[in-house]
């Protein structure tokens, strides 16, 4: 009996774990980290993953710059991360005072704002509300007196479509899912209820055979 029920605990346990680890892979948000990326060409690359987190980067001589933020929407503030590191080793880089600025097709320059952070080579940036429209984006970077930018072009500020198979198509395998662990832990506890009933049906008749001897 001791181990049905620590099986039948052990069940549940593992089952709960697994829809909460479930449930929070698929809300990781990727903005803030940085590492480990392929440096590539020295080329101006961007690159948007199927969560929406766009992805800028450049080498600046002996410098990369690289600059994340969500998809930019019309009319709402955007915050980014800005990445310093060595080009070579990928070493955060801290003797630099970096500037971002986004320019519309009207040549019309916005400042973001640049805020340190307690992580050395890493700075929040933090964009104002723009107008839909397509922009490009410029990341300076000033150290050792001299000053390099790195230019983003074919910046979109637009309202995204939301895809179907990221929302909805995750929504209803979480649902078959969580269905799926709680149809299993409703059987084991019915399983559970009909050996303690039946233990039960046999320990008493041994009783009363004690009792009448």
């Amino acid at each position: 009996m001791k181990k049905i029920r620590a099986f039948f605990n052990y069940t549940i346990l593992t089952g709960f774990v697994f829809v909460l680890m479930f449930l929070m892979s698929g809300n990781v948000e990727p903005v803030f980290a940085h590492g480990g990326e392929d440096h590539g060409d020295a080329k101006p690359k961007t690159e948007t993953t199927d969560k929406g987190t766009v992805s800028h980067s450049s080498r600046l001589g002996d410098l990369e710059v690289m600059l994340k933020h969500p998809l930019f929407k019309p009319d709402t503030a955007t915050e980014a991360r800005l990445f310093v590191t060595k080009f070579e080793t990928n070493e955060a880089f801290k003797d630099v005072s970096p500037a971002v600025e986004i320019e519309s097709a009207n040549g019309s320059v916005t400042q973001g704002t640049i805020e340190k952070s307690e992580t050395t080579g890493i700075f929040g940036v933090k964009f104002p509300a723009l107008p839909e429209g397509t922009y490009t984006i410029r990341t300076k970077l000033t150290h050792g007196g001299e000053t390099d930018t790195a230019t983003f072009s074919g910046v979109e500020v637009k309202n995204q479509p939301i895809a179907a198979d990221e929302n909805g198509g995750m929504s209803w395998l979480r649902t078959i899912l969580i269905g799926f662990v709680f149809a299993i832990v409703l059987g084991l506890f019915g399983a559970l209820t009909f050996f303690i009933l039946r233990s039960g049906a046999e320990v008493q008749p041994q009783r009363g055979e004690t009792v009448s001897a």
